[in-house]
């Protein structure tokens, strides 16, 4: 979805899952077969609206990394591109613990 769309869905109500595979596979990984989505991408959407957004990692195939490793990487490297600790607790932790009812 472009930014537009996502602002359209988040007006409407909608929580936006971001998933963190798109960041890991591609050219020199082992699912070569998809174009790899640069971290500057993936963080200028994770900042449209962290209130209304989660991420996961999508991560469980066996060629990937571990689900846990992929979380953790995902923090680094969206704190090194500028991500407050706020944004990124919201987005790993205090949305996607609301959305399952573990307030």
């Amino acid at each position: 979805m472009t930014s537009d769309q996502i602002r359209r869905c988040i007006d409407l109500g909608a929580y936006i899952e971001y998933c963190y595979l798109p960041c890991l596979w591609g050219e020199g990984t082992k699912m070569p077969q998809y174009q790899r989505q640069s971290i500057e991408d993936f963080a200028s959407f994770v900042r449209i609206d962290p209130t209304r957004s989660f991420i996961s990692t999508d991560l469980g195939q066996a060629v990937m990394p571990h689900p846990i490793e992929g979380m953790r990487d995902c923090i680094v490297k969206l704190q090194a591109a500028g991500v407050s600790q706020s944004d990124i607790d919201l987005l790993v932790r205090i949305n996607p613990a609301w959305l399952i009812g573990l307030n």
